[in-house]
């Protein structure tokens, strides 16, 4: 078990030493920036956290504003916020309520999704991984006669970092009058013109059909899970959801830290050119080593070797270099898992560089 023992950031302490680190997901270096530190501090004014629910008295200004940040950030009415990402599933498929008989979801979907889908009760079907055809034929199949689907994706699947194919999602649930509910914890503050996430990415808007949930612990450098929705629509969220009404809400220095890097990312929209720069240096430069990467805006490169062995002795000997990458068994990876590398828009060119050469030697 490796022990960090300081924010990550392009260099980490890890177990005692400082590591160029590509083995996270803190996409713009927000964990640990200063603005962010000192807010969060500056929210243990108000204790630790409301001791009570959101349906009580656990609502204070700090909650609130960092709702109202994100609705600014999304460009909607208003945003749910909950203590984890891990509940998005669970808040998706409550906020497409009542108007689905069955749940499609993405072979290769995030484990919060799939629990978040069996919660309710209803059928779960799954189609192949990013394939809106087998989603087609497996809705022909498993729906009764005019039933309506919630088709359940990632935006960015968190281990390879595809982009799943919304528009063509979108129309195949829509033809049945069904809900499109994207899980986009990897996509928000990363992709789009306006950083709001795949949706985006791709010129699509929320409405009654298409709904998105985000994280706040990996672009936004803070912690917790949001909706953003149209306000009577997130006002029935609130009513409909058990765990909002029966959770402590997240910690207040976590909502006053979480509420300062979406103002921080909101205003600096040229972090994004420089994420999506040090995106393509890096998987250009691992294709020109011959793996097999794509050339997506996303900051996820994963790549499996064969004997999985081998995996573990690549991460080792770059750790025993100075460089920290990760290997692991995640959704969507192949039994065996895989090595991969996310890169910040903090990192340096000299940095990546530096990872990639390494990376030819030990190859």
């Amino acid at each position: 078990m490796f022990v960090m023992q300081s924010a990550p950031g392009p260099e980490t302490v890890i177990d005692g030493r400082t590591f160029l680190y590509f083995a996270g997901t803190g996409y713009f270096g927000l964990h640990g920036h200063p603005d962010v530190v000192r807010a969060g501090i500056e929210g243990f004014r108000m204790g630790t956290h409301a001791a009570t629910t959101r349906a009580g008295f656990g609502t204070n200004p700090v909650l609130l504003d960092l709702e109202r940040r994100l609705a600014a950030f999304f460009g909607t009415e208003d945003a749910v916020l909950y203590p984890s990402g891990y509940m998005s599933g669970l808040f998706l498929s409550r906020a497409a309520e009542p108007a689905w008989e069955a749940a499609f979801l993405d072979e290769h979907a995030h484990f919060s999704l799939k629990d978040g889908a069996a919660a309710s009760g209803k059928p779960v079907i799954y189609y192949r991984h990013a394939d809106p055809a087998d989603l087609e034929d497996k809705m022909a199949s498993g729906l009764p006669k005019g039933g309506r689907p919630l088709v359940m994706t990632d935006g960015v699947f968190p281990t390879f970092g595809r982009i799943a194919p919304l528009p063509d999602l979108l129309d195949a649930a829509a033809r049945r009058g069904g809900v499109l509910a994207v899980d986009d914890a990897h996509g928000v503050g990363v992709l789009g013109p306006h950083g709001r996430g795949t949706l985006d990415h791709f010129g699509l808007e929320p409405g009654p059909a298409l709904i998105a949930a985000g994280t706040l612990s990996k672009a936004f450098g803070g912690h917790g899970g949001f909706l953003p929705l149209a306000r009577a629509r997130a006002d029935r969220v609130r009513a409909a959801v058990e765990a909002y009404a029966g959770t402590t809400p997240t910690p207040t220095p976590i909502a006053a830290a979480s509420a300062k890097g979406v103002e921080l990312l909101a205003a600096h929209p040229e972090w994004r050119d420089d994420l999506r720069r040090n995106a393509a240096r890096l998987k250009s430069g691992l294709r020109a080593l011959g793996l097999p990467v794509d050339d997506s805006p996303v900051p996820i490169a994963a790549w499996a070797l064969a004997p999985a062995s081998e995996m573990k002795r690549v991460q080792d000997a770059l750790f025993d270099r100075g460089l920290a990458l990760a290997r692991l068994v995640y959704a969507g990876s192949p039994s065996e898992g895989v090595l991969r590398a996310t890169v910040f828009s903090t990192h340096t060119a000299a940095q990546i560089d530096r990872l990639l050469d390494e990376l030819k030697r030990v190859l």
